[in-house]
């Protein structure tokens, strides 16, 4: 008894020890935020002082040492992210994550970004002449030297790898990244190409042959499930989700309360731990920046100076085309060009798989990019033949490292108007407001010229010539505004003015959340940042409460509220909607599920229940909705399956009967408690925490979330049956700056600065976020109240 009772005590110590050990283990790979460590490659120390928020005050003698720390920074706080972005640029998550990526990284590399990124680093850095360039390469020194510390997050050790030194490459290759996570054109333009072919040219007209709409409505069963399926796929691994709605604005003096211009934003992007966006502090000789950064970036994308401020929203134009090539019946590796055979070039690209054999993936290019076929099948048309992706990026200078540098160190507005000009390959909604009381609308990159028969929402002919691209619009010709006589700007992802009468293609979101901030901007004649609050918080949808009375007009004769008592709580919570969706709402819990039924009713015989299912909650089917109800002849109320001809008010009917029974089952028969609070949750889903048990260490939430879909606080979701609606999308920040004082701004961020689990500042906004409130930031490092001080110090001959 006595030797079990040791053998017991000894286990327990030995636990106790090993759990001790892993804890001071995992202690040891936290950030630091205070004390002293020397870094090869200072010029100078560098004093870095942390709010409380854990926000870096960079105060710096000289640039290169303000961009190194930058990069330390941004390293310890980061790596995973920036490691993952860069895998996924180049196609490489199967050389750590195993076999089950290799189709993902097919798709990566078809988009072939380090070809560009390569091109651009060759070109733009081949000397150190200009202050872009060596401010970029001092900021990768510093994450550099980082990762020479070896003393890495956790999940390095999880996953079993060490990183490489970043490279110029990487920084271009993460913002080429960052530029596909704009377009929709892989799923869209297939999906309409597929609607002409099989239905006609009468149903593109059918629906204004709007590209949003004509895919949503009309896509056909077989390609269309296959589509969705695998842009689900598609989006599992990535760190940086593709770009789901942002909002920003600027105010004139005159409409400001304080006599200068307010600047807003909140970027709209899939929720991901760590979020999206790093804030940081930069101060040094004649310069002082806050701004948001992306991991791997050395410059603010969104942020202040002591001169300006600037926002930015998705600028979604098309520069993106699939051209359909010809291929010879002779030889499988030539297309017809024009007027003649021209040999496609193949790449030999070996992809490294984690415990498994090494996968040879052959890559095909045409003069028009890299065939998509075997990559991405579900845009292979019925012949089989080649399809290849044109992409403005690989045919363009990329100087975004050149705008993004004028951008941030502008003195002057057309100095910040030049550094918009060299936006190229990515598509930026720009707004900006200065000190001098300027303010303006620039819609960043280069929009390509087509031919005036080409529609590029379509799969093009490659082979005749006819539909080649002729060149890109000058960027005097982008939609912009400098300012404006309403004192007002604001832009959410909508469709831009014409110029000089051309309409540039775009999948534009439909105006719903720019008319709705519009409105509230306009409701009073000047504002405060503090008043703004409540405008990117607003979750008041015009459009639901139009589709809900609608739909209570129409059932009107019914009587449903006499049915039973449930119906009767449900009818009453609907006419007393009032278009929220807060927490405690009631009656977006029922609209919600009765649009998801009533879209059954109209939509899935044709399309199929599961194709229906993948295609609901698209942008493509969402932005049809008001369409498809507020038109009672529409051919989508009638049930192809049955002999009779079903009608709206027949659709409408069986909405709300599966809707309420659905409810019924989840909640219970008591109306009052069926909160939008306890079925739209959210939660911030890391990496490594998509399998248990790590999900319970790396993910953060869930908490309960207002907002919806189509309104300016969009919190988006997907509609299904279930009646759970984790929230997927909504702002990776949010931005507010009066003019009058641009050393302070109100902001707020999802989760925490850090994206290592042992830090203090993982998910220290989280609460704040969801419930809506912002931090003050001050530039001023003097004035951080209980900040942490960490010291870098050159070492010795390391100048």
């Amino acid at each position: 008894m006595k030797l079990l009772k040791r053998i017991l005590l000894i286990l327990v110590i030995a636990i106790v020890i090993l759990a001790a050990g892993t804890y001071l283990w995992l202690k040891s790979t936290a950030p630091d935020y205070s004390g002293n460590i020397n870094i090869k490659g200072l010029h100078q120390p560098v004093k870095v002082t942390f709010d409380k928020f854990g926000v870096p005050h960079i105060n710096a003698k000289d640039t290169h040492d303000a961009y190194m720390a930058l990069g330390y920074v941004v390293a310890q706080e980061r790596l995973f992210q920036m490691e993952m972005i860069r895998r996924v640029a180049g196609g490489r998550l199967s050389e750590i994550l195993g076999e089950s990526l290799v189709n993902t990284d097919k798709k990566l590399r078809n988009l072939d970004l380090y070809k560009m990124a390569k091109k651009s680093s060759n070109r733009f850095f081949k000397t150190n002449d200009e202050p872009y360039q060596n401010e970029t390469r001092a900021y990768l020194a510093g994450v550099n030297a980082f990762i020479d510390k070896d003393n890495l997050p956790v999940e390095f050790t999880l996953i079993g790898f060490k990183p490489e030194h970043f490279t110029v490459e990487d920084v271009y290759a993460t913002i080429g990244y960052m530029a596909f996570t704009f377009t929709a054109a892989l799923t869209q333009d297939p999906a309409i190409t597929t609607v002409k072919n099989k239905l006609g040219e009468q149903y593109l007209k059918l629906v204004e042959k709007d590209s949003a709409s004509v895919a949503a409505l009309h896509q056909q069963p077989d390609p269309a499930a296959e589509l969705f399926q695998h842009l689900k796929e598609f989006q599992e691994y990535i760190p940086i989700p593709i770009w789901e709605g942002s909002n920003n604005w600027v105010i004139s003096k005159a409409r400001s309360k304080s006599g200068h211009p307010i600047v807003a934003n909140d970027t709209h992007i899939k929720y991901s731990q760590p979020s999206v966006w790093y804030e940081a502090v930069l101060n040094y000789p004649g310069h002082m920046i806050s701004g948001y950064y992306l991991a791997g970036v050395p410059y603010a994308v969104v942020g202040n100076t002591g001169h300006h401020a600037w926002g930015v929203t998705i600028f979604p134009f098309d520069n993106i085309d699939l051209y359909k090539e010809k291929i010879n019946p002779d030889n499988p590796n030539q297309v017809w060009a024009d007027d003649h055979w021209q040999d496609m070039t193949i790449e030999k690209q070996l992809i490294k798989v984690k415990d498994a054999e090494d996968v040879v993936y052959n890559l095909k290019f045409t003069r028009h990019g890299p065939v998509m076929n075997e990559a991405y099948p579900y845009i292979v048309p019925k012949d089989k033949q080649p399809v290849a992706l044109w992409w403005g990026l690989q045919h363009l200078d990329a100087t975004v490292m050149q705008a993004l540098y004028h951008i941030n160190n502008a003195q002057t507005m057309d100095d910040f108007r030049k550094g918009c000009s060299y936006i190229d390959i990515i598509g930026l909604n720009v707004v900006y407001g200065d000190t001098d009381d300027n303010i303006a609308w620039w819609a960043s990159g280069r929009l390509p010229k087509r031919p005036p028969h080409v529609n590029s929402f379509e799969i093009l002919d490659g082979a005749s010539g006819n539909d080649e691209p002729l060149g890109f619009y000058p960027f005097e010709l982008n939609p912009q505004s400098e300012n404006p006589e309403d004192g007002l700007i604001e832009t959410s992802n909508n469709a831009p003015p014409a110029v000089n009468g051309v309409i540039y293609a775009g999948y534009y979101s439909p105006g719903y959340r720019h008319a709705r901030a519009k409105k509230l901007l306009n409701a009073q004649d000047k504002w405060s940042i503090r008043e703004m609050e409540k405008i990117q918080l607003d979750n008041y949808s015009s459009r639901d409460i139009k589709l809900t009375k609608l739909l209570l007009e129409e059932m009107k004769a019914e009587n449903l509220s006499s049915k039973n008592a449930v119906y009767a709580a449900v009818m009453n919570a609907l006419q007393n909607w009032d278009g929220n969706s807060d927490v405690n709402n009631i009656g977006v819990t029922i609209y919600t599920k009765m649009l998801y039924y009533v879209s059954k009713a109209a939509m899935a015989d044709e399309l199929g229940e599961k194709t229906f299912n993948e295609a609901v909650s698209t942008n493509l089917v969402r932005s049809s909705f008001e369409r498809l109800f507020t038109n009672p002849d529409c051919i989508w109320w009638d049930n192809i399956n049955t002999p009779q001809k079903e009608t709206r008010k027949d659709a409408f009917k069986k909405g709300i009967a599966e809707a309420v029974t659905s409810l019924q089952k989840q909640f219970g028969d008591d109306v009052t408690t069926w909160r939008w609070g306890k079925v739209h949750t959210l939660t911030h889903v890391h990496p490594i925490g998509r399998k248990k048990p790590f999900d319970k260490i790396f993910n953060v939430g869930p908490f309960e979330k207002g907002g919806t879909n189509e309104v300016v606080d969009k919190e988006g979701f997907k509609y299904n049956a279930t009646g759970v609606y984790p929230v997927l999308t909504g702002p990776a920040l949010r931005f507010l700056i009066d003019l009058a004082d641009p050393t302070t701004k109100l902001t707020i961020i999802p989760t925490g600065e850090s994206g290592n689990v042992m830090s203090p500042h993982y998910a220290d906004q989280a609460e704040m976020f969801v419930k809506g409130e912002y931090r003050t930031l001050v530039s001023d490092a003097g004035k951080v109240k209980d900040g942490k001080v960490l010291m870098l110090e050159p070492e010795v001959n390391s100048k």
